[in-house]
């Protein structure tokens, strides 16, 4: 999806073109065609694995064992998810809904305090599934992804119920059974294909034929997953959400650890580690827990709808980040 030279390839200067068509395309289906489209949520697993999948042919198991002992990382993304993002998005949702809605009597009182609730949902875990998508997008750390993602199916597990009971006041029991299904989804599977892939093609083409031949229609796949997942979503239910939170802990994220001297790919892999969202989970105790209050899932409903295109937008940015400190570093040695 980029050229050789690492610079932006054809496809991702045209991206933009592509989200719009495809959430054109999605809402379409959804007003127009509502019954096919609820045929299609089978859709969304299947695309989020063939987008992880091709990312997971690019990892080195020896790389990944390394990756372990990244214990400074890993203290990064549970200080931001753990000890940041839940009060942020607590936070925005009290300055948005409760001081800027509710006092220019744009939303009832209820309504504001249901969204707010659903808000928090999104902030208590982060994202254990397409955050690899987002990190190799943008050329960033894989390994290192694997390992702050599983970091975060753990802890999440633990710090979830407490959250929610700190800043919302309910108390709910999480169901293990949806974390362990999202690891074994979007991580375990992908992994294993991932590596008897890269062994096997290694085994009988070689590494060349792997980078120059493979990799690029993978590459290829990746995207129209991606694409196809978004018109699934947009189909099935659209809306909007704040994109605030998404562009500022990212960038919050990525600048701090480059100033504590990481590189670009190990900065940018904690930066959408830290931001991404689980809303499969947000979206089930929004379901269960708030049953008798339908405007709670809504803040976590459309949440993955706005998601995808902002989290490519900042991928974009992160791969013209890229490109200039190539450029930089290009000049330096000259």
């Amino acid at each position: 999806m980029t050229n050789d030279s690492g610079g932006l390839g054809w496809v991702e200067k045209l991206l933009a073109l592509w989200i719009f068509l495809c959430i054109v395309i999605g809402l379409a289906l959804g007003k127009y065609f509502p019954e096919f489209s609820q045929h299609l949520a089978i859709g969304i697993p299947i695309g989020l694995f063939l987008m992880i999948y091709p990312a997971m042919t690019k990892i080195e198991l020896g790389e990944l064992k390394d990756a372990l002992k990244s214990k400074k990382q890993v203290a990064i993304i549970v200080f931001f998810n753990y000890v940041i993002n839940p009060f942020l998005l607590y936070a925005i949702g009290y300055i948005f809904f409760e001081k800027i809605l509710l006092c220019l009597g744009w939303i009832p009182p209820e309504a504001a305090s249901y969204l707010w609730t659903g808000l928090i949902l999104l902030g208590v875990a982060p994202c254990i599934a397409m955050v690899l998508v987002w990190t190799d997008l943008a050329k960033g750390n894989g390994t290192l992804g694997i390992v702050l993602m599983a970091w975060n199916s753990i802890i999440q597990v633990l710090t979830t119920p407490f959250f929610i009971a700190l800043l919302v006041g309910t108390y709910i029991a999480i169901d293990i059974g949806i974390i362990a299904h999202s690891v074994l989804l979007y991580l375990g599977l992908p992994l294993l294909f991932g590596v008897i892939t890269r062994r096997e093609v290694i085994n009988r083409k070689g590494v060349e034929w792997l980078n120059t031949k493979l990799i690029p229609r993978f590459n290829v796949l990746q995207l129209l997953a991606l694409l196809f997942t978004l018109i699934v979503m947009f189909a099935l239910k659209g809306g909007i959400i704040i994109v605030l939170f998404f562009f500022l802990l990212f960038h919050v994220v990525y600048y701090v650890t480059r100033r504590m001297g990481y590189n670009y790919e190990d900065s940018a892999t904690m930066g959408f580690h830290c931001t991404g969202r689980n809303f499969e989970l947000a979206i089930a105790i929004a379901l269960t827990a708030f049953a008798t209050m339908p405007m709670v899932a809504v803040s976590t409903v459309v949440g993955p709808l706005i998601e995808i295109p902002v989290m490519l937008a900042i991928v974009w940015l992160s791969l013209r980040r890229r490109d200039r400190i190539m450029q930089q570093e290009k000049a330096l040695k000259s």
